[in-house]
């Protein structure tokens, strides 16, 4: 990783690409990839030719870049990532320019928008020293804000928030979901009225703000409905496909369900909450998941947890949420294993074992597919619904292991 805006924006000068007229860039703790594919969904519906660029990928890299909801090919990924390197090294240019692995995936997203008439940026870590802060956007999207990344965002809710707001541009819409704290939504009022980036050559001007209140109770996908139609409103976009776009997205690894027959074994939910504060957000609609889509008896639900994250600033604090679910609503087994194919190792099975778990007996599974594995030998009565939970990759990890990497079905929609 390497926060910084000068390698990156050298390397996108030296392309000299025709980028599309309307670039959105979306910025939060919690959210930000559901309303980034609602929007990408919403203008498909619409026959608006659009490219989606997220972060980081569940099964295979190439979901990164999203054409029309569909991920571009992989001959289109290299023959990008060469123009990439050509344009970092190559023989014409005096500095050779170091890029990060996060960088050049950006980049090719840039590449693949040409032709689009519009560009959707999901930041990767943070805003203001974000490679993604280095395109020329046209309006700016903040979502919820939470307490992460404090050794590189700053220790406290104003300073993070205020990291994010800075991908506020210079006379530009810029829309905010509204922090509920005087505190915070001051620090990102006082960086949008002095929006631009002296690094990137912008003038300072303020940007226009709209604050949106989000209704007590919304779920991940009524809340992303609302965001996504203020920022459609700033930029004179139609909202009329807004509602259908949330009724069909398939959004990979969050609240994902999956039927015991595309499993060939038990029914499976996946989601990828990856701090406290999202896992605490998806209680309520993960709760009802399990109420209406577990077996029952004696009353009660029966499902399984399977469990692994990445590593935590606080891991106690981050499974606090999940500790409270399984005291309301016990599961049959606990399951914890170690994600892989990450940025960074997942939590070692030791130390998550450490943890005091509701199950006096968690299950220790060294990964994703032998946690699929051990739970197909047992029984619809002894397991239920698989509910796998934690680090995006593990979700990953699993949709691999049921061959569940096709575009069709990384697809942000069905084919119509």
């Amino acid at each position: 990783m390497a926060l910084g805006l000068k390698g990156t924006k050298t390397v996108l000068d030296r392309l000299q690409l025709n980028l599309p007229s309307h670039i959105i860039h979306v910025a939060g703790s919690n959210g930000k990839g559901t309303v980034c594919a609602l929007m990408a969904t919403a203008l498909s519906l619409n026959r608006i030719d659009n490219v989606l660029f997220t972060s980081p990928h569940v099964a295979r890299i190439e979901e990164r870049i999203r054409r029309n909801g569909i991920p571009i090919s992989s001959q289109e990924f290299d023959e990008a990532v060469e123009k990439v390197y050509h344009a970092a090294v190559g023989d014409t240019f005096d500095q050779i320019i170091e890029l990060t692995f996060f960088e050049v995936t950006y980049l090719v997203s840039m590449i693949a928008s040409v032709g689009s008439e519009v560009l959707i940026l999901e930041t990767g870590l943070g805003g203001r020293l974000d490679a993604t802060r280095s395109g020329p956007a046209t309006a700016s999207l903040i979502t919820s804000v939470s307490r992460e990344h404090i050794d590189i965002l700053g220790s406290n809710l104003p300073a993070i928030a205020q990291e994010k707001a800075a991908i506020a541009r210079p006379n530009c819409p810029i829309v905010i979901r509204d922090p509920e704290t005087d505190e915070v939504c001051e620090a990102m009022l006082f960086e949008v009225q002095n929006a631009g980036s002296i690094a990137l050559n912008e003038t300072l001007a303020p940007a226009h703000a709209t604050l949106v209140t989000i209704p007590e109770g919304s779920t991940v996908k009524e809340e992303a409905v609302i965001l996504a139609s203020a920022l459609f409103e700033s930029l004179g976009f139609t909202t009329d496909t807004i509602d259908q776009a949330k009724d069909i997205l398939q959004w990979p690894a969050r609240m994902q369900g999956l039927t015991k027959r595309e499993t060939s074994t038990h029914p499976y939910l996946l989601d990828a909450a990856h701090n406290s504060s999202g896992l605490r957000r998806i209680l309520p609609e993960l709760e009802r998941y399990i109420s209406q889509h577990a077996p029952q008896k004696n009353g009660q639900s029966v499902w399984t947890l399977l469990f692994g994250t990445s590593p935590q600033h606080n891991l106690t604090e981050f499974l606090s949420p999940l500790h409270d679910l399984c005291r309301r609503m016990p599961p049959k087994h606990i399951l914890l294993t170690q994600p892989h194919g990450g940025r960074y190792p997942g939590v070692e099975i030791e130390t998550l074992l450490e943890q005091k778990w509701s199950n006096s007996a968690p299950l220790s599974v060294a990964s994703a597919k032998q946690a699929v594995e051990k739970l197909s030998t047992l029984s619809e009565e002894e397991v239920g619904l698989v509910v796998s939970l934690g680090s995006l990759y593990l979700q990953g990890n699993i949709l691999n292991v049921f061959d569940w990497a096709t575009d069709e079905n990384l697809s942000l929609f069905a084919k119509q």
